[in-house]
């Protein structure tokens, strides 16, 4: 009898970073309304149907083939999202998707990302994507094929970009998680990818294929920007 292939197991965290204090804008952000939803919420349902599309029936995995090798698979399981936030508006409609929250009240961006990968479902993750709720444009589509780039290249950092320019979301492996933890002030991941941490060769910049899946609402202007490009679509 042939000897079965083991398959080498893997589960992928989502982090929505969800603490800001929108000081630009000038109100909290990821709970203004954009055509009439809050802005938070585009976010949420492309995760949803992130997993929804991505899972096997009755679990939230799949047996990803991968490209360049027929023989070897490997199965990637999808860890339900956890959202990091101070407002517990979020945390309701958090509760509404059925995904977790962390609360918290601690000021800066590099307390949200220790918070997230501190939490015990992180001990079980080999991957972690963070994400911001503050682009209503990305595409489910886009987080599917970062999800797949990862399950073919585990130990590298996969970040969404147009052009060659570097945006959100950003998976991270678990080697990284020691650093990012590590990180002060009002830093996130990006500030381990621009200052060397992370060598060029493992960055993976994974082209979206539209510009504005990159963009971030944070004025009025953008804001009407944004909601005039969805009433075009």
């Amino acid at each position: 009898m042939e000897e079965k292939r083991r398959k080498k197991r893997m589960t992928l965290g989502f982090v929505v970073m969800a603490s800001g204090y929108s000081r630009r804008f000038g109100r909290n952000k990821l709970l203004e309304p954009i055509a009439g939803k809050a802005m938070i919420t585009y976010c949420f349902r492309n995760l949803s149907a992130l997993l929804y599309e991505m899972s096997a029936v009755g679990s939230l995995s799949e047996t990803i083939q991968e490209s360049g090798n027929k023989e070897k698979k490997l199965s990637l399981t999808l860890a339900q999202p956890l959202v990091v936030t101070r407002y517990p508006k979020i945390q309701e409609l958090t509760i509404s998707y059925q995904f977790q929250s962390i609360m918290h009240n601690e000021e800066e961006q590099s307390d949200t990302v220790r918070i997230a990968l501190s939490a015990p479902e992180a001990k079980n993750w080999q991957g972690c994507m963070f994400l911001t709720g503050d682009q209503p444009l990305l595409s489910k589509e886009s987080l599917c094929r970062m999800v797949k780039e990862f399950a073919n290249h585990p130990d590298n950092v996969i970040r969404l970009s147009y052009q060659e320019e570097g945006g959100n979301p950003v998976i991270f492996p678990r080697k990284y998680f020691d650093a990012l933890k590590n990180l002060t002030g009002d830093h996130g991941g990006g500030f381990l990818l621009k200052n060397g941490v992370v060598p060029l060769s493992e960055i993976i910049k994974l082209p979206a294929e539209r510009e504005f899946e990159l963009w971030d609402v944070d004025s009025e202007e953008s804001l009407a920007k944004v909601e005039q490009l969805m009433h075009l679509s």
